[in-house]
């Protein structure tokens, strides 16, 4: 999975740091997880600052971004990007306890 945090002025402002620090949230309870369950090579979790505004049109309206694979979250918190990285994580999960 890879995250990537917009690095733009007006995501920095509307609070991106925040969004940095819940993405690692879920990736060290993740990593923990599998340690606590004895599984073997959890999920890679890539998590970056990125300028990605251009990729988003009407940007300006729609900060902070947040980029999960190619899916594209806008006025993102982190609530909502915990969850869908949860959400995604989850399927994989429920792969592993088969």
């Amino acid at each position: 999975m890879k995250v990537i945090i917009c690095s733009c002025a007006r995501c920095t402002a509307h609070g991106n740091e925040y969004l940095f620090d819940s993405a690692n949230v879920v990736k060290t309870d993740v990593e923990y997880a599998y340690e606590v369950e004895g599984f073997d090579n959890p999920p890679q979790i890539e998590i970056e600052y990125k300028n990605i505004k251009k990729e988003v049109e009407d940007y300006e309206k729609k900060s902070p971004l947040v980029k999960i694979d190619d899916t594209y979250i806008t006025k993102a918190t982190p609530e909502v990007l915990m969850e869908k990285m949860y959400e995604i994580l989850s399927v994989e999960w429920k792969n592993l306890k088969r």
